[in-house]
């Protein structure tokens, strides 16, 4: 296995509690001109910080924005319209109002912006971590992401802090990243408003989880249990449409060609530190600039080590 470390950053997500953290928890950070640049600023930090944190070699930040929208999502319409229906969108109306003069900033650190097509940044993500070389690091809140930990996929959680993988997987979850798939679609998801099987909370859920597990791979099961499976599949299999990561890749074959382009048109993308510094000046992110130094080691050096990489595959 490469050595490579990729970060997916999930950045609808990471935007939400960046933006958060910016304008609710002290004095907002607004510049000489008037302007709130304070999502801005905490969410440049915070990219920078996880990429020191995991020495990261390469980082993707996959939205939810899409780049086609002839076609609504599939999960939208296989729940009549309510996926993710109890959202409050007023309150998050302003979450997104610096989204464009963030995306344009990290692409000066080199940082890989990547979109969906019909789908969302959740898909992405999957497909991204199934077909980036080395060792690849998931950074969300959402636990949807879990069931993609694999020898090679890692996932963290940047508010508990934890790092989850193939090691230690069964010692956090007691379940496998399959069964823990299962258990999703079993007690459903509230903020998907995604109901699920009536009746099961975690304990019951875990059980039912390893149950279904063994009925799906075919293992003998008492009638009791067979009864128990065959009450609750229905629910079980319309929920694992919605929420197993591969199942609208499968829907969407385009997905996977324009993801493989944008990755492509991304293979030579490097950092423009003199750009950076003038976003930074007209930003007035006096204390980044004061410290450009340390934000051209963590991103350039990045890059010149990537540049060394393949260069060296030449002589293989």
């Amino acid at each position: 296995m490469s050595n490579k470390i990729t970060l997916l950053i999930d950045g609808n997500n990471t935007l939400h509690r960046t933006h958060w953290i910016a304008n609710n928890t002290g004095k907002l950070l607004v510049n000489s001109k008037g302007v709130n640049v304070g999502s801005i600023f905490t969410f440049l930090k915070t990219i920078k910080s996880y990429v020191d944190q995991f020495n990261a070699n390469e980082v993707y930040i996959a939205w939810d924005r899409k780049l086609t929208r002839e076609t609504p999502n599939f999960r939208n319409v296989l729940t009549n319209g309510t996926y993710k229906g109890t959202r409050d969108h007023e309150r998050n109306k302003n979450v997104y109002d610096s989204m464009d003069e963030i995306l344009a900033a990290v692409d000066l650190l080199g940082v890989k912006n990547i979109f969906p097509g019909h789908l969302e940044a959740d898909d992405v993500i999957s497909w991204l971590s199934k077909s980036v070389v080395g060792k690849k690091i998931i950074i969300s809140v959402d636990r949807d992401f879990i069931q993609l930990v694999a020898p090679d996929i890692s996932y963290y959680n940047p508010i508990k802090k934890q790092l989850v993988d193939n090691i230690n997987f069964e010692e956090v979850f007691e379940l496998t990243p399959r069964e823990y798939l299962y258990f999703k679609a079993i007690v459903g998801d509230k903020s998907d408003n995604l109901p699920g099987v009536e009746g099961y909370g975690e304990v019951k859920g875990m059980k039912l989880a390893r149950l279904y597990r063994a009925y799906v791979d075919s293992e003998t099961l008492s009638l009791k249990d067979v009864e128990i499976i065959n009450t609750n599949k229905a629910v079980i299999e319309s929920n694992l449409k919605l929420m197993d990561l591969s199942y609208g890749l499968n829907q969407y074959p385009q997905e996977v060609e324009l993801y493989s382009k944008q990755v492509n048109d991304l293979s030579t993308f490097a950092p423009d530190f003199n750009k950076f510094k003038e976003v930074c000046v007209e930003l007035e992110f006096n204390s980044i600039l004061n410290k450009i130094g340390d934000w051209q080691a963590t991103f350039l050096k990045k890059h010149n080590e990537n540049l060394l990489t393949e260069y060296f595959k030449a002589f293989e």
